[in-house]
């Protein structure tokens, strides 16, 4: 984990209203999977609208998902939370 790249990615991916109580919940050993769980479950209140794309299916080869994220503009390097 590391805690500043994750205060960068919610400062600029995530709604505003909820960042300061995603950050919480990310620091805090006991709450750090429900900040996890909204990506999952409640991504789309989570997570701001402009940054998303649907990754159509089958959605799960690596490849696939690198070569798209690269046709929207990602760089080389990557970070997972999961």
């Amino acid at each position: 984990m590391d805690k500043e790249l994750e205060d960068i990615i919610v400062k600029s991916f995530f709604n505003r209203r909820i960042q300061q109580r995603v950050l919480f919940e990310l620091f805090s050993a006991k709450k750090r999977m429900d900040a996890i769980g909204r990506l999952n479950h409640n991504y789309l209140t989570t997570l701001r609208e402009e940054f998303m794309i649907e990754i159509p299916k089958p959605n799960s080869d690596p490849e696939e998902i690198e070569n798209l994220l690269k046709k929207q503009g990602a760089g080389n390097d990557c970070y997972a939370m999961s």
